[in-house]
């Protein structure tokens, strides 16, 4: 098919030649007509340049021997045939490049911030002094209101993840496993505004305010909606771990009780 359309592009060529050719012509015998011979030999000797510009001009530049036409034909070939290939490697590592943009905005962006976070409250862990956070720990640990919610916060904030897990050595046997259902569901709320909790996993989030903020700057979101969905996202956070504290407390007393295990 390639080779039937190259040699339609000449052939077109050629008739467009032949049509200036003979319109050139046409001029020439017109001069022979109005002037004498000398002066129609010049103006067919100009036509006859003219052709050969045109000629030169318009025509394509065809390959030497048949050889090289034969190479240009396959080279053709080869494009087309891998054009859809070239295709799906340009998109997919497309992708990558995209994944790096983003990154690159984390690196000079969130991730500094998040250093410096993390610094200033473990500063204020160790200036308030462990005893005084544990201390709250244990009073935060009688009803289970507090048990899991003001816990399991504090635990997050203070200690972050994993280390949060440490706060359930302040509790009775049977509401360690209550705290750690609560503290652990509460790994990724808590980093729309504090990303220092969860550090490891602060991408979760991430994700979402990349997208949050390129919506802002659209004009399809409004300024500092993100913040909003942070407030949001950590108040709904409280509530379910509140929840899932509560009913895992109670599958706890009816598993012991059916196993026969005293807690």
């Amino acid at each position: 098919m390639t080779i039937f359309s190259t040699m339609a592009q000449h052939i077109d060529v050629v008739s467009d030649s032949l049509h200036y050719a003979s319109l050139s012509a046409s001029h020439a015998v017109h001069g022979l007509g109005a002037a004498d011979g000398a002066h129609a030999s010049q103006i067919a000797g100009q036509a006859s340049g003219d052709l050969i510009i045109l000629a030169q001009n318009a025509a394509p530049a065809a390959p030497a021997t048949g050889a090289d036409f034969a190479e240009r034909v396959k080279n053709v070939a080869q494009e087309e045939q891998l054009g859809w290939l070239s295709t799906i490697g340009r998109h997919f590592i497309g992708v990558f490049q995209q994944g790096g943009q983003v990154f690159t905005g984390f690196v000079t962006g969130i991730i500094p911030t998040l250093i410096v976070l993390m610094t200033a409250f473990y500063a204020v862990t160790e200036i308030v002094g462990e005893q005084r956070v544990h201390g709250l720990a244990r009073a935060a640990g009688r009803i289970a209101l507090t048990r899991y919610t003001v816990l399991p916060v504090m635990a997050m904030f203070f200690l972050t993840n994993p280390m949060a897990y440490t706060f359930g050595t302040f509790l009775e046997e049977k509401h360690k496993p209550a705290f750690y259902d609560s503290a652990v569901s509460f790994c990724h709320p808590i980093t729309g505004l504090f990303p220092h909790a969860n550090a490891g996993e602060y991408f979760v989030w991430g994700g979402v305010l990349v997208a949050l903020q390129q919506l802002e700057s659209s004009g399809k979101l409004p300024a500092g909606w993100h913040v909003n969905l942070a407030v949001w996202y950590f108040i709904v956070g409280v509530v379910v771990i509140l929840i899932r504290g509560i009913v895992t407390e109670k599958i706890t007393q009816i598993m012991a009780r059916r196993e026969g295990v005293k807690l």
